[in-house]
């Protein structure tokens, strides 16, 4: 029997409704409070973030002006090199990354870990690294780690002009040489903008090439020839090693237009490798003072004749080679007597010379250096161009007045004995020294000395070559050479002067109607001092390829005895007719063969492959050569070729 009275079961499902209402909108509740969290409070926030991993503003640079020499060769020029840098706060892992990356970078990780540990944006890790290593960076896709292109200078023809082209630092900021004075010039112009990134990181877009290109420095055109420079560059590294010499310079200059085509220094400077350099990228030519010795006695003779203290045939005692001046002793190399100012040049007497300058006096002695440049910069465009060393003539006693007179005792630069030359070669007109290529910039000058003043002096200084002077070894057979020697005495650190000499030559030519200025120093020669034994060969050999390769130097009609003879003297390997070369392939794998082909043509191929060859012998034409045809091409740079005067 059922009992009555009993409740039924209570029903939960309307409470599990509720309950379960209540913790959909709790939820949506919270939904809603997240998404005005995220949205409304830390919107602004959020944004910007996404704006600094998609967006990104970036400063655009173009490449820094490109040097060029007078023909249009590349001497110096930007190319883009990989960088890497790292973001901090995008990497993860601190200590992985830095292992990674110092792998292929070969770099410390743990350096690159406390590069990591900043609270800074953006730091480099390793700029301008090779292509292999950032393609190596690149397939790891490490997070934070970024590649951006950076402009890095290349100076394509390695040591050529090296000192006078300077370098930049790793900011491409130049810091020596026409690198440093044009750095205005040739520094490019940059820009910011914004630019997006995919999720990895990566650029999506960029500026167009041409519209980069806008931002490039301005070039720089010289008026420097790159195979003047090179065979120049050999001369005056044969001379210092013949001399055993410390350093030496050399410049090559067009007398018409004061255009240098050659600016060298000894020991080369290769721009390329700095780090290795040690003090070799000195511009020597510009800073550097030195006491000129005897090459200063033209100069002084043309301001004797200017002021009509002498004339070439004034004779004066030469005190049979010793002088004694208020305590101090001159000496000459030789006892002479009584010589002309003619001679006095010829012969290099400083006693003869210190009496032309004791004639003449401090004050017009001073005014003609001065009006030649002496004593301030020569005004070209360079960074610490030095003014040399030249007191007031009211500071000259009678003894400093007579070194002064053959040159000894005053500081001068290289450029500046330069420009006093070219002003003897212009017909007494000074004109400036120019290393911009401007052709159509008209020359324009100041007379210092009359024509008739320094066509006396230039037929004293071709006799120093082509009679019985001190420059015999500059003559060149069939050209009028004019030219001095110089052998100075440097000063001692301690007072008075050492045993340590500069030696010098410096030649004009062809001396009937100037067009080449070639002057050579070596500093310090320990095998021997006399500049026409050291320095004068080099110059020769300098003015050789000169004239031949502007077709001025032609051979005689009959060829001396002793060519001859060395001619039949040859080997038979060589003995074979020389037959003309129309056409020489100057691509060719190995040596081509030169025989029978002009010195110009020879040294178009061979400088054309970075080689300046030496040359044997008198003529126009190539006669043998080493290496042979054939051969490869030397891996030393050296080759020889002997002059023929018969083209077959």
């Amino acid at each position: 029997m059922a009992k009555t009275g009993s409740k039924p079961p209570r029903d939960w499902s309307r409470g599990k409704i509720i309950f379960a209402g209540v913790l959909f909108a709790l939820a949506l509740m919270g939904l809603w409070a997240r998404a005005y969290h995220v949205q409304v409070i830390k919107g602004p926030e959020y944004a910007k973030m996404a704006n600094r991993q998609y967006w990104a503003s970036e400063t655009v640079s173009g490449k820094r002006g490109e040097i060029f020499d007078r023909n249009g060769l590349l001497l110096a020029k930007s190319i883009a090199s990989p960088s890497v840098y790292v973001r901090p706060n995008e990497v993860g892992d601190v200590w992985a990354v830095s292992q990674r990356l110092g792998k292929i970078l070969g770099l410390n990780p743990g350096d690159v870990a406390g590069q990591l540990k900043t609270k800074k944006r953006f730091v480099w890790v390793a700029r301008k690294i090779s292509d292999a290593q950032a393609s190596a960076v690149r397939e790891e896709g490490l997070p934070g780690v970024y590649l951006e292109a950076e402009n890095s200078r290349q100076y394509p023809q390695g040591h050529m002009a090296g000192q006078l082209l300077g370098f930049v630092n790793m900011d491409g900021k130049g810091i020596e040489g026409l690198e440093k004075a044009f750095n205005d010039h040739l520094t490019p112009s940059s820009t910011k903008y914004t630019v997006q990134r995919d999720a990895a990181g990566n650029r999506l877009s960029s500026i167009e090439g041409e519209d980069r290109a806008s931002f490039d420095g301005q070039d720089l055109r010289l008026t420097i020839d790159s195979q003047v420079q090179l065979a120049t560059e050999d001369a005056l590294a044969r001379s210092v090693a013949r001399a055993k010499g410390k350093t030496g310079m050399a410049l090559v200059v067009n007398v018409p237009t004061g255009e240098i085509l050659a600016w060298v220094h000894y020991p080369l400077f290769n721009p390329n490798s700095v780090q290795k350099a040690s003090g070799e990228w000195k511009n020597r030519i510009a800073v550097d003072i030195f006491e000129p010795g005897s090459t200063m006695k033209p100069i002084m003779v043309a301001a004797a004749l200017q002021e009509k203290v002498c004339q070439p045939t004034t004779r004066f005692y030469c005190e049979n080679g010793k002088w004694s001046l208020k305590g101090r002793r001159i000496k000459d190399t030789h006892k002479y007597e009584n010589l002309t100012v003619n001679e006095i040049v010829r012969y290099s007497s400083n006693i003869g010379s210190a009496k032309i300058g004791l004639a003449m006096g401090a004050e017009k002695y001073s005014r003609y250096l001065q009006a030649l440049g002496f004593g301030r910069p020569m005004g070209l465009p360079l960074a610490g161009e030095s003014a040399g060393l030249l007191r007031p003539a009211r500071q000259w006693r009678e003894v400093e007045l007579a070194n002064m007179a053959f040159g000894q005792g005053l500081g001068v630069t290289m450029l500046q004995m330069a420009g006093a030359y070219l002003c003897i070669a212009n017909g007494g007109v000074r004109i400036p020294l120019r290393l911009l290529y401007e052709p159509d910039r008209p020359v324009e000058g100041v007379r210092v000395f009359d024509r008739e003043v320094t066509s006396q002096v230039m037929a004293m200084l071709e006799e120093v070559v082509q009679m019985d002077g001190t420059g015999t070894q500059a003559r060149i057979d069939g050209v009028r050479m004019a030219g001095k020697t110089g052998t100075a005495q440097k000063a001692s650190p301690t007072g008075g002067y050492g045993g340590e000499y500069v030696a010098s030559f410096v030649a004009v030519f062809p001396a009937e109607k100037p067009r080449y200025l070639v002057y050579m120093l070596v500093d310090e020669p320990q095998a021997g001092h006399y500049g026409g034994v050291l320095v004068a060969p080099e110059v020769r050999n300098v003015g050789v390829q000169l004239l031949t390769a502007t077709g001025m130097l032609t051979a005689p009609a009959e060829p001396p005895a002793v060519q001859v003879a060395q001619a039949h003297a040859q080997s038979q390997r060589f003995a074979a007719p020389v037959e003309r070369q129309p056409i020489i392939a100057a691509d060719a794998e190995a040596m081509p063969d030169l025989q029978g082909a002009t010195v110009r043509e020879a040294l178009e191929i061979l400088v054309g492959h970075g080689i300046v060859p030496r040359i044997s012998g008198q003529g126009v034409i190539v006669g043998k050569q080493k290496p042979l045809p054939g051969e490869k091409w030397p891996a030393d740079k050296q080759c020889q070729l002997w002059l023929a005067y018969q083209p077959g």
